[in-house]
C-alpha cells in the first residue's frame, strides 16, 4: 500500500475532491465557496487524477503537523552578549 502525502486544495477545487469532501466558506457575496488550502492526505493513486485536473497540489513538510498542535518554540537564547 503506498503512502499518504499531504495535499492542498487550489482555486479550481470542488467541494469533493479525492472522494473527500472540503469544507465550504462563504464569499464577499455570501455563496459557498470551497475551502482553498484545506489540507488531504491521499496516496499517489488517489492524487493522481486531482493533480492533472490542478484541484490540489503537493504540500509542504509544515502540513503534516496536526492543526490544533501549537507552533514549534524557538531555542531560548543566553541573555549575555560575547
Amino acid at each position: 500500500m503506498s503512502e499518504k502525502k499531504p495535499y492542498k486544495t487550489t482555486p479550481s477545487a470542488g467541494f469533493f475532491v479525492a472522494g473527500q469532501r472540503v469544507p465550504s466558506l462563504f464569499d464577499e457575496d455570501g455563496n459557498r465557496i470551497p475551502k482553498v488550502g484545506h489540507v488531504l492526505m491521499l496516496t499517489d493513486e488517489e492524487a493522481k487524477y486531482e493533480l492533472l485536473q490542478l484541484s490540489i497540489e503537493l504540500a509542504g513538510e509544515t502540513a503534516m503537523l496536526a492543526p490544533l498542535s501549537p507552533p514549534a518554540k524557538e531555542p531560548k537564547k543566553s541573555g549575555k552578549a560575547a
